[in-house]
């Protein structure tokens, strides 16, 4: 049984993430089974990266 409020929300994060990639393999979409951890800085990063246009 969860008990505390920390307990519930690592359940809840692990249900989600489940759910989600059981939802892609529904559709089709392939994914690796291990998923980067990213921050938020680094995935504005990424994509900055790829909108700079060339010289």
């Amino acid at each position: 049984m969860l008990r505390t409020t920390e307990q519930k929300r690592k359940y809840i994060q692990a249900t989600r993430s489940q759910n989600y990639q059981a939802s892609l393999k529904l559709e089709g979409i392939t994914t690796t089974a291990q998923t980067t951890q990213q921050s938020k800085a680094e995935i504005l990063q990424k994509y900055k990266k790829y909108s700079q246009p060339e010289s």
